[in-house]
């Protein structure tokens, strides 16, 4: 049996468009009302791989019909797209709090439309599995988390190991951040080493540098704290979610204080630093504590650049992947907040090492890097 495409509008023009499209490889269903469409949706949304909205309907409007998906968890089991016109606004910022994840805006493309689709579908169902998986999973983790801190005397002689097996556990508890770890240990290293040669008055040295390398695997080890519904979100958290996952930061270092007997200090102080302050931004509007300036330790400058520039690149489940010069762009430009100037000359200076393990690593590029 085909899959089907839900296409709720009162335009004639946009269901027959869009209908089009789909309905080689679709089975397609279409709504020319509110009523008619909370039908479908209360129905049949099991059923449907994608759903088209738009917002202004005859009868009950679109945004109540997103509102009830969104509050009966419709949206993070099938992606909605938002219709909108030539000469319509663009969509509300809240319509994607409340779980729509794209629109589409007339004259509709094909391809691009069909693709857009596939991939939503693609990375709803990897969702699906991830949760699926994750119950049985996360008991393993908290077994394996516990038997770790337990082996002292083994742990004490192979550190870096225990590291990379903590910092593997927020990448086991949701699928869709597989390797950022990795990546950011490398993106971590490479600039870090350009500094120390840029700046030899900071004191980098290639232990130093490789200590923070290695201490940045544990730089989101909080989020294993952090409830499901909030790690796995498919869209945007809401404030009072973005709140709960900030705390991941102080979460972190607690668990790392209960773990301290077995990390040598150089590498407690490292990931403490790290785990605490790598959401911090020079110009104070970071958090937990709002620093800035030089009071935000080296270690975590570093490593905030590396990791924004991985979350930029990188596809999830609530968004696509940037261009690897859209990324390089958003940083240097403070888009992504105020990082330290010498550490955006040594980032501009290495640019092209972290553009080539992005195309090393066989990341989903964005579609302009490809």
């Amino acid at each position: 049996m085909a899959s089907k495409i839900l296409i709720i509008t009162g335009k004639l023009v946009e269901r027959e468009e869009l209908s089009d499209i789909f309905r080689d490889r679709y089975e397609v269903v279409c709504a020319s009302s509110g009523e008619e469409g909370r039908k479908y949706l209360t129905d049949e949304i099991v059923e449907f791989e994608c759903v088209f909205l738009r917002g202004d309907l005859p009868g009950i409007s679109g945004e109540i019909l997103l509102k009830e998906a969104f509050a009966n968890g419709l949206t993070s089991k099938v992606p909605f797209i938002i219709i909108e016109g030539e000469e319509d606004p663009d969509t509300p910022d809240d319509w994607f709090d409340m779980g729509a994840i794209d629109f589409a805006r007339r004259p509709f493309r094909s391809k691009q439309v069909k693709r857009r689709v596939q991939n939503l579908a693609r990375i709803m169902k990897r969702e699906e599995k991830s949760t699926e998986k994750i119950g049985a999973q996360d008991e393993t983790l908290k077994k394996q988390f516990r038997l770790l801190t337990l082996q002292s005397e083994e742990l004490k002689k192979s550190r870096n190991s225990l590291l990379e097996a903590l910092g593997s556990i927020v990448e086991y508890r949701n699928l869709d951040y597989s390797d950022h770890i990795e990546r950011v240990k490398n993106f971590t290293r490479i600039l870090g080493l350009r500094m120390m040669k840029d700046y030899p008055d900071l004191g980098l040295t290639k232990e130093k540098v490789e200590v923070y390398a290695v201490a940045s695997m544990l730089h989101d080890i909080g989020k294993i704290c952090l409830p499901d519904n909030i790690i796995l979100k498919p869209g945007r958290l809401t404030p009072e979610e973005t709140e709960i996952m900030k705390s991941h930061t102080s979460k972190g270092c607690e668990m790392l204080d209960g773990i301290r007997s077995y990390i040598s200090k150089e590498y407690l102080s490292a990931a403490y630093d790290i785990c605490r302050y790598h959401h911090e931004k020079y110009d104070g509007k970071g958090y937990p504590e709002g620093i800035g300036g030089d009071s935000i330790p080296l270690s975590a400058q570093i490593v905030s650049v590396a990791d924004v520039y991985d979350g930029l690149v990188s596809e999830r489940i609530y968004k696509k992947a940037k261009p690897k010069s859209r990324a390089f762009e958003m940083i240097t430009t403070g888009e992504c907040g105020v990082f330290a100037p010498k550490v955006m000359e040594s980032f501009r200076r290495c640019r092209d090492e972290f553009e080539a393990l992005v195309d090393q690593t066989g990341m989903d590029l964005a579609e302009d890097d490809k």
